[in-house]
């Protein structure tokens, strides 16, 4: 999909961001602005669009960040990415939330700032009512896969889980991101980490520089990547990880 004009979009955090690829270049806009998604989005798109000289049109496919995040945030991606995508008549793709955060972090988004001697990468996310959002990566040639899949647990619940690969926290191959971090770190994971790590991510905490959001772009990157599933946009459904909240496809509603 390298060469194909994919539109991304990804709210399903504080952060609001659109992303297009055309022939092969990534363009992007990103904001963090909590509860504005549903008046930032299709600005976005349509600033991308004109900007690239893009129309509507063109497009080829449509990606989404299907969470786990905010309730509504989630939402609002699956349903915008679907409504394009069903005007369009193209077919829509999704990537983990938690996944684009371990993205960037593994592999080579053409920004510099990929960890190239990173080979895992644990990403959290605050889920709120005192849980967090987590899954551990892994990097496999040029793609992420999953070690431990997207879940949502108290942090010391999340921790034993992650534990059951202790080889990859405590390796200093290990690569960390997103806002559950910081509440891992309180609840026992400082002691699980190597040292150097350990001082790098409460120095990146510190500066602000720790990679808190998901971005659209490493949607793009997903599909460039090679991973990336297509399917009609009636079916598309975001990623919960709460069983008690559901989502009714197109043809439910």
């Amino acid at each position: 999909m390298r060469e194909k004009t994919v539109l991304a979009i990804d709210t399903a955090t504080e952060n609001c961001s659109v992303a297009l690829s055309v022939g092969g270049k990534v363009f992007l806009k990103s904001e963090v602005a909590p509860q504005k998604h549903a008046n930032l989005v299709l600005s976005m798109v349509d600033s991308l669009l004109t900007e690239n000289s893009v129309a509507r049109e063109d497009i080829e496919a449509v990606g989404f960040g299907a969470g786990p995040g905010s309730f509504t945030g989630v939402r609002i991606a699956t349903s915008t990415a679907q409504a394009l995508a069903l005007g369009l008549d193209v077919e829509v793709f999704a990537v983990s939330d938690l996944k684009l955060l371990a993205i960037p972090e593994l592999l080579d988004c053409g920004d510099g700032n990929a960890h190239e001697d990173k080979s895992y990468a644990l990403c959290a996310a605050d889920a709120r009512m005192g849980e967090v959002y987590y899954a551990l990566f892994e990097k496999s040639g040029n793609k992420v896969v999953t070690v431990i899949e997207e879940k949502v647990a108290k942090p010391e619940d999340a921790i034993a889980d992650l534990l059951t690969h202790a080889d990859k926290i405590a390796s200093d191959k290990l690569a960390l991101a997103g806002t559950g971090i910081a509440i891992l770190l309180d609840a026992g994971l400082k002691d699980k980490i190597s040292a150097d790590l350990l001082a790098a991510t409460n120095k990146s905490i510190e500066e602000n520089t720790l990679r808190l959001y998901p971005r659209a772009d490493a949607i793009i990157y997903s599909a460039m990547s090679g991973d990336y599933t297509l399917t009609d946009p009636a079916l598309a459904e975001p990623l919960y990880c709460r069983n008690e909240v559901t989502w009714k496809k197109i043809g439910e509603q």
